[in-house]
C-alpha cells in the first residue's frame, strides 16, 4: 500500500467487494491506494484509506484502529458513530461508497497538503532559527581570523558545498595609493584537500568570477565553471584546480553587503554535494557528486552574507577605534614628553614593564599572587593606565618640570651676574684707590703689594662663594656644613646696579639652595606632586567603555605606599589595586635607571633593584612584587645592563 503525493492523477479503487474502476479526484493531486478490512492486518505505515466493515469494527473498535493509524482515513458501515471516520450506511450501492471514497481522498489530500505546509514552516523555522543562531555568534566574535572562519564554516553548513572562500575589499589602500581599491583574498576552506594557504591581494576589477560580483554587487551562480555563459566579461582561474588535481564545478558568488548597502566582500561557494561526507577526491567524483546552486537556498545564504557584512564591519569598525585610541593615547604621551623631555620615553618603559611584571604576576603558582589573574581587557587597562599615568604634568608648570637644579637657570644666571658685578666692583674700587694715591704721588710698592692683596683674598672669597652655590645648586645631597656656608653668602651684601643693597642670594634662593636632597622646593614638590591629581582629574573626563574603566584608579595610585604615606589620597594596601602596585614597582625602577636625566646619572642595575628593597623595608611596595621583578628580571624587557 502506497501513497504518492504529485505523482499520478487516477486512483485505482480495489475492494474485496467492489470491482476495479478509475476514480480521478477534483485536484487532481493524490494517488492513494484503497483496502478493504474486514479482519486486523499488518498494514504497511504509507497506507491511506482503510474501509472498516461492521465485523472489524466489532472485533477491533475504531479507537484500536486510529491508534495504531493516526495517519489513515477510515471508511466505516452505519451504524457507527467516530468523529475521524466517514460513514457510509450499510448495504447502499456501490455509487455510496464510491462517493465516500472520493471524500476520502480530499480529506486526504487536504491532510497531506497540510503536513507538507509544516514540514516546509518547519525547515523555515529552522533555517531562521539557525541563522539567528549564526548571527549572534558572528556579533560576539572579537578575533577577525576566528569571524571569517565561523562565517566560512556556516555558509559552507548551510549550503552543503564542499568549498569555501571569502573576499573582502580594501578601500583603504587604494585611497593611500590614488587607485583602485585592493580584493584581499582572506580565507578559504575545503573538506575534501589540505593545502597551505596564504592571503592574497588582488586590483579590484570584473576579470575574475569575485571580483565582477564585489564591483557590480550581483550573485552570480554558475552550473558548471569551465562552462561560461557567453559574453560574459569574468573568468575563471583554473590554476587551483590544476596544481591541487581538483575540479570545480558548481559556483555561487554571493556579495557582502552592509547596512549601506556597500559591498564590503563576497563569499564564494564551490560545488554544492548531494551530501555532506562526500569526499570529493578526484575529478571524476567531482563531477559526478556535485549538484546546481538552486534558487531555492539563495535567500538563506544572502541572508547569511548579510549578517556576515555587519560582522566583519562592526569588527574591522572595533579595530579602527581599537588603533585611532591607541595612536591617540601613544600621540598624548609624547605631547606631554615634549614638555617634559627629561623623562623622554618613561611612560613607554613603565608601560612595557609593567605588562611584562603583570604576565609573570598571572603565571605565578605561589605566593599572595597564585590566583592573580588578567584578562586581555585587564591587561589592555593596565597597559593604557601605565601609558598615561603622568598625563597630569600637562597641568605643572614647564619650568618646575625641567628644572635640573636647584635653582632656575635664569636665577642661577642673575646669582652668576651678581658674583661678576661684585668683582667688577671690587676691581674698580682698588683700582681707584691705586690711582688716587698714585696722583697724589703716596703709592708705594709696599702699599700696592698690600692694595693687591686685598684685593685677590675679596676676589678669592666670591670664587669660593661661587664653587659653594655650585655646589649646593646639584639635586645631590647637601654636603655637611654647606648651610652655614649658604648663610655666609646670603649675608654678603652687595649694591646692584639700581643702588640698592641686597644680599648676594636673596630668601628665595637660599632656601632652594639649602634643599638637603633633590632640586625642588616645597612648594615646587607639592606642585609636582598635584600632577597625578590632575592626571586622575583629566581621565575622569573620558567616556571609558566598561573594560576600561578602571584606568583613572589605576593611573591615579602609583604614587600611592602600602602604608598610608603616598599621595595624592594616602590609601592603604588594600586600597590599591593590583595593577597601580604593579606599576608602581616598574616606575620606581624605571626613574632610577633612566639614563635621560639630566639632573642625575642612571643607576646601576644591582643598585637599582638594591633601592627597591629599601622602598620594600620601608613599607612602601609589596614585597613579593619586587622579588618577582628580580627574580625573573622582568628589566630585560628594556634590555637594562
Amino acid at each position: 500500500m502506497s501513497q504518492n503525493l504529485g505523482a499520478e492523477k487516477q486512483f485505482m479503487i480495489a475492494c474485496s467487494h467492489l470491482p476495479s474502476f478509475n476514480l480521478l479526484t477534483q485536484d487532481n493531486r493524490l494517488n492513494a491506494e484503497v483496502c478493504f478490512i474486514a479482519s486486523p492486518l499488518d498494514l504497511t505505515a504509507d497506507t491511506s484509506i482503510i474501509i472498516l466493515d461492521q465485523k472489524a469494527v466489532r472485533e477491533n473498535g475504531i479507537s484500536l484502529w486510529k491508534k495504531n493509524h493516526p495517519n489513515v482515513i477510515l471508511i466505516v458501515e452505519h451504524p457507527v458513530e467516530h468523529q475521524d471516520c466517514i460513514l457510509v450506511p450499510t448495504g447502499l450501492p456501490d455509487i455510496f461508497l464510491r462517493n465516500a471514497i472520493v471524500k476520502a481522498l480530499h480529506q486526504l489530500s487536504t491532510q497531506q497538503q497540510l503536513e507538507l505546509s509544516h514540514q516546509t514552516l518547519k525547515v523555515e523555522h529552522e533555517q531562521v532559527t539557525r541563522l539567528l543562531e549564526v548571527g549572534r555568534a558572528l556579533s560576539a566574535e572579537r578575533d577577525h581570523h576566528a569571524l571569517l572562519a565561523m562565517i566560512l564554516l556556516e555558509a559552507r553548513s548551510m549550503a552543503c558545498c564542499d568549498a569555501a572562500s571569502i573576499f573582502l575589499i580594501d578601500r583603504h589602500s587604494g585611497q593611500q595609493n590614488n587607485q583602485a581599491p585592493d580584493l584581499v583574498f582572506k580565507l578559504t576552506q575545503n573538506d575534501s584537500i589540505d593545502f597551505d594557504f596564504e592571503e592574497k591581494r588582488f586590483c579590484l576589477d570584473s576579470q575574475s568570477v569575485a571580483g565582477f560580483s564585489a564591483l557590480t554587487g550581483e550573485v552570480v551562480n554558475l552550473t558548471d565553471v569551465y562552462d561560461l555563459p557567453e559574453h560574459c566579461i569574468y573568468k575563471f582561474n583554473s590554476s587551483f584546480d590544476k596544481s591541487m588535481n581538483y575540479r570545480t564545478c558548481s559556483m555561487l558568488v554571493i556579495p557582502m553587503c552592509d547596512h549601506n548597502g556597500r559591498v564590503v566582500g563576497v563569499i564564494q561557494f564551490i560545488n554544492r554535494k548531494r551530501d555532506t561526507g562526500i569526499k570529493l577526491n578526484t575529478p571524476e567524483v567531482a563531477l559526478a557528486e556535485t549538484i546546481n546552486f538552486d534558487d531555492s537556498i539563495l535567500p538563506t545564504l544572502q541572508a547569511l552574507a548579510s549578517q556576515a557584512a555587519v560582522a566583519i564591519e562592526n569588527n574591522l569598525l572595533i579595530d579602527r577605534v581599537n588603533l585611532l585610541f591607541d595612536g591617540f593615547v601613544k600621540a598624548s604621551v609624547r605631547a606631554i614628553e615634549q614638555r617634559d623631555p627629561t623623562t623622554s620615553g618613561h611612560s613607554f618603559r613603565v608601560a612595557e614593564l609593567t605588562c611584562a611584571l603583570a604576565t609573570t604576576v598571572a603565571e605565578c603558582k605561589e605566593g599572595h599572587f597564585s590566583r592573580a589573574y588578567f584578562s586581555q581587557e585587564e591587561m589592555k587597562e593596565l597597559k593604557y593606565a601605565a601609558l598615561l599615568h603622568d598625563f597630569g604634568k600637562v597641568g605643572v608648570r614647564e619650568h618646575i618640570l625641567t628644572k635640573a637644579k636647584k635653582l632656575t637657570s635664569e636665577a642661577y644666571g642673575q646669582f652668576m651676574y651678581r658674583i661678576a658685578w661684585e668683582k667688577e666692583r671690587i676691581c674698580n674700587h682698588y683700582l681707584k684707590q691705586k690711582l688716587t694715591l698714585l696722583r697724589d704721588k703716596k703709592l708705594t710698592s709696599v702699599l700696592e703689594e698690600q692694595l693687591e692683596l686685598e684685593e685677590a683674598q675679596k676676589i678669592l672669597r666670591l670664587n669660593k662663594y661661587l664653587q659653594a652655590v655650585a655646589d649646593a645648586n646639584e639635586p645631590s645631597l647637601l654636603a655637611e656644613g654647606a648651610f652655614e656656608h649658604l648663610k655666609q653668602i646670603r649675608e654678603y651684601v652687595i649694591d646692584d646696579v639700581h643702588g640698592q643693597s641686597r644680599g648676594l642670594i636673596d630668601e628665595m634662593e637660599f632656601n632652594a639652595l639649602s634643599i638637603k636632597r633633590g632640586s625642588l622646593t616645597a612648594d615646587e614638590r607639592i606642585e609636582i606632586e598635584s600632577h597625578v591629581s590632575h592626571t586622575i582629574d583629566f581621565l575622569k573626563t573620558i567616556p571609558w567603555t566598561a573594560e576600561l574603566r578602571n584606568i583613572p584608579k589605576i593611573a591615579g595610585a602609583h604614587h600611592e605606599k602600602l602604608n598610608g604615606c603616598g599621595y595624592p589620597n594616602g590609601l592603604h594596601s588594600d586600597e590599591i589595586p593590583l595593577g597601580a602596585k604593579i606599576m608602581t614597582v616598574c616606575d620606581i625602577f624605571d626613574a632610577l635607571t633612566a639614563t635621560d636625566r639630566p639632573y642625575k646619572a642612571a643607576v646601576p642595575l644591582d643598585r637599582a633593584l638594591s633601592i627597591l628593597q629599601s622602598e620594600v623595608e620601608c613599607g612602601h611596595i609589596d614585597s613579593e612584587l619586587v622579588q618577582l621583578f628580580s627574580q625573573t628580571k622582568v628589566y630585560n624587557v628594556l634590555d637594562i645592563k
